[in-house]
């Protein structure tokens, strides 16, 4: 594999979120510059800039996730005295797994309860909206998984860290 598709490959989420804001972006802007220039826009910007804004921000929350940027995370895990973080840390990674994971199980839920519904300009399949859902959350219960691993490793053994 080239250090291209590498780069690619390692940095999906971050580039499927952004490609999605773009899309969000983009739409609106031309959908604004329509109806101020000719006093009518595209009938289904609305439709297309709010599903490619879902999907930018789950697909971007995990992405948020895997880079630790989440401040309440971040200010939890700092709250306990020095000696307890490492062990807070994988506290709050367990926990992770087990919320993402239960949205997970939820969204699948969701989507197959709603697996007949279109939406209402596209007439495309809701569930290609609603599928941001469980791949934003999947995405964040491997990172969850792979940061109990690191977490673990670190506390048990400080110098592999």
């Amino acid at each position: 594999m080239s250090i291209k598709a590498k780069t690619i490959f390692r940095n999906f989420d971050l580039i499927l979120s952004g490609f999605f804001l773009c899309i969000t972006v983009l739409v609106v802007i031309v959908n604004v510059a329509l109806r101020y220039l000719f006093q009518g826009g595209i009938f289904w910007a609305e439709e297309v800039a709010t599903s490619a804004f879902i999907w930018s921000v789950f697909v971007g929350a995990a992405s948020a996730y895997r880079y630790k940027m989440h401040i309440g995370i971040d200010l939890v895990t700092s709250l306990g005295p020095n000696a307890w973080r490492k062990f807070i840390r994988v506290v709050i990674d367990c926990l992770m797994f087990v919320i993402n994971g239960y949205i997970v199980y939820l969204s699948i839920q969701f989507i197959q309860a709603n697996k007949l519904k279109r939406t209402p300009v596209l007439d495309i399949p809701s569930l290609y909206i609603n599928l941001a859902l469980t791949v934003g959350f999947s995405l964040m219960t491997v990172y969850a998984l792979y940061f109990i691993y690191q977490d673990t490793r670190q506390l048990i053994d400080p110098q592999k860290g």
